[in-house]
């Protein structure tokens, strides 16, 4: 069995993160993605099983990279409203510098790729960010609603400034990254 090379893996994920981008998860060939990726389809096939195991694995990569980034700067916050600040400047700078893990990972999200394996998979992994946010519930801090409406109102807005940003119709200065932090969390905080 020949052996696999990290930086091959690397490549495939990028370029499969690419060619999503700009042809859709149906309109992305393996045949594309490895010559993209510099190598032939045949050696992706050592890495991956098929395409389904290569999408999922590029959305692996860019997930754990987002969590990471959410619950690393979360658990340097002094209170929940300060984690949550942490996190939300995290994420944004995290957009901004990797946009393409941002457009990943909402394609993929809201695609019948998702199933609840991987969402409970990723659940897991943000475990110490989404305890914190149920405690901030218990404790009367954040509205009890269920957890997808907060996520709506405290972290989508990220994805789209970031959009807007990207596009140049927004100035993500830090007072507006932070004017937007602090209306996310008017939107979920207990008044």
């Amino acid at each position: 069995m020949r052996q696999r090379d990290e930086s091959k893996r690397l490549a495939f994920l990028q370029a499969t993160l690419r060619e999503v981008a700009e042809f859709g998860f149906s309109g992305t060939s393996v045949a594309r993605i490895a010559r993209s990726a510099g190598v032939s389809p045949g050696t992706l096939y050592i890495y991956y099983a098929d395409k389904d195991a290569l999408l999922k694995a590029a959305f692996f990569y860019v997930s754990d990279h987002v969590i990471e980034a959410a619950v690393s700067s979360f658990q340097q916050g002094t209170t929940l409203k300060d984690g949550l600040r942490r996190n939300w400047h995290a994420l944004f700078q995290l957009g901004l510098s990797r946009p393409e893990f941002f457009r990943y990972h909402d394609s993929f999200t809201h695609s019948s790729w998702m199933t609840p394996e991987i969402q409970a998979r990723n659940e897991a992994k943000a475990s110490p960010l989404l305890d914190a946010v149920e405690q901030g519930k218990a404790e009367g801090l954040i509205k009890p609603v269920p957890f997808p409406l907060l996520e709506t109102f405290m972290f989508r807005p990220i994805y789209h400034l970031v959009q807007r940003t990207l596009q140049g119709s927004f100035e993500a200065t830090d007072e507006q990254v932070e004017l937007g932090f602090l209306m996310a969390w008017d939107a979920v905080a207990q008044a």
